[in-house]
């Protein structure tokens, strides 16, 4: 465990701000309480709840603050919080906009936080952070001994996607980058470089986001796929060769190794396994963006499952291909969807529904039952592979990555919030739009930001 992330949605950023800037140009201080989210080499630290005391039982100046922690934090709240597993994290505002913890917050961290990891006992992480009037967050973790390491991440989740990274980005060739940085500016570039990326489905639409990510200036991919490739893969695995499917090799691998010949600077980290395996759970926790390529209904409530939880940013990437049994096609629709903790996600949308999902289920751990069932009326039916247009896939690809470009970079005249769900109509030859409705499904808003301890998340998992 080599990296922490402080991550919240925007509607817990936006009420933090409120409380930590109240306009009149003093400090002040909150606790957030912490899920968390265990990654293979990362922890998240999912806010789950806000402490604020009144601003008049603080003592705020200008550059200092001090409040009544155990007023905050009795010792019966601290007793739940130990059951709970959660971390609690430090924070307060800087008004002057200094983006460093000054020597008077340093003194503070040493003598508080060997205490509240004495009350824990158990290595959990915990720390503190400062907040600057623009909204950005500088955080760290302090340990038992008082020692400082900065959280390599600060994310909030919403209809934009705010990352404040501490690592230096990974390096390119300078012309690679200069061309980039023209388009984006050197800041949106320097963030794409610290970025961590997962990718699930490396197939038709997932070998083309692979492609746009890597070629785009992302400094990390984790790929996930468990199929290997076949000839009848030719048609629209990007890059993907006749070597390839004659030593049926992971798809996986075939992109890693795709993405290693650009010479990009692109490390990349490949699982060839599906959505419910333990490992890859724990690889894409360490992610600070999810793009699902997969053409299940499992595999899309998996990944949203995840990213409810563990409180990611979510694109889906679809194509709705309908041929007429005659050579024709009826319907050819590339579908892009952003789906964020507090907004509307696929299930609400009808992206796919709970019985495609048990019908999948059943038909993978148990094809017997599945077929009596399906013959009994008591199961959907589990569809068949739908045509290959390698120019759709693109359509779609391409939609979702200049979403995730617009959510990063904010460069659209209309709200992010207009474009939660994208369809191109190639039959009719149109475009549409349509806006989140900002209302989590029922089914997912009980776990969200409970990271680790999600219920939802765990009754998916399959463990060796």
């Amino acid at each position: 465990m080599n990296s922490t992330a402080l991550v919240m949605t925007a509607h817990q950023h936006a009420h933090l701000q409120s409380y930590l800037f109240p306009g009149d140009g003093l400090e002040a201080a909150a606790i957030l309480v912490c899920n968390p989210g265990t990654g293979r080499r990362s922890q998240r630290l999912l806010v789950a709840e806000q402490l604020h005391l009144p601003h008049d039982r603080s003592s705020r100046q200008t550059r200092r603050v001090t409040w009544p922690f155990d007023d905050h934090l009795p010792p019966e709240r601290i007793t739940e919080l130990d059951r709970n597993g959660q971390s609690i994290v430090t924070i307060h505002s800087h008004p002057n906009g200094q983006a460093a913890f000054s020597p008077l917050d340093d003194e503070n961290d040493r003598v508080l936080f060997p205490s509240v990891c004495n009350w824990f006992d158990d290595g959990r992480v915990n720390g503190s952070a400062i907040m600057l009037p623009d909204g950005r967050i500088v955080g760290r973790t302090v340990d038992e001994k008082g020692w400082f390491a900065a959280m390599e991440t600060v994310a909030v989740a919403g209809d934009d996607i705010r990352l404040w990274k501490s690592r230096g980005p990974t390096r390119a060739s300078d012309a690679f980058e200069d061309k980039l940085a023209q388009t984006f500016g050197s800041g949106t570039l320097a963030l794409l470089r610290a970025m961590r990326v997962g990718v699930v489905g490396c197939s038709g639409t997932g070998s083309i986001v692979v492609e746009l990510l890597a070629r785009n200036g992302i400094g990390e991919l984790v790929l996930v796929d468990d199929d290997v490739v076949e000839e009848k893969n030719l048609n629209r695995i990007v890059n993907a060769s006749h070597e390839d499917a004659l030593q049926r090799r992971p798809k996986v691998a075939a992109l890693k190794g795709v993405v290693e010949r650009m010479g990009t600077g692109c490390r990349v980290d490949c699982l060839q396994a599906q959505t419910d395996s333990a490992e890859v759970l724990a690889a894409l926790v360490d992610c600070d963006v999810i793009f699902g390529c997969v053409d299940t209904a499992f595999g899309r409530y998996h990944l949203e499952c995840l990213a409810s939880a563990y409180l990611m940013p979510y694109f889906d990437v679809g194509v709705d291909l309908e041929a007429d049994g005659r050579g024709g096609i009826q319907a050819a629709d590339a579908v892009s969807h952003y789906v964020h903790p507090e907004g509307t996600g696929l299930l609400a949308r009808g992206a796919y529904t709970m019985a495609q999902v048990a019908a999948e289920n059943a038909r993978r751990h148990d094809p017997a039952h599945y077929r009596r069932q399906r013959a009994a009326g008591y199961l959907a039916a589990v569809g068949e592979e739908q045509p290959a247009v390698m120019s759709v896939n693109m359509q779609a690809a391409c939609m979702a990555f200049n979403d995730f470009l617009a959510r990063i970079h904010v460069f659209r005249f209309d709200s992010n919030r207009d474009f939660a769900t994208q369809r191109f109509r190639m039959v009719h030859g149109c475009y549409e739009n349509s806006p989140d409705d900002a209302c989590p499904h029922p089914l997912f808003k009980p776990y969200m930001g409970t990271g680790d301890r999600s219920v939802l998340v765990r009754n998916n998992v399959h463990r060796d």
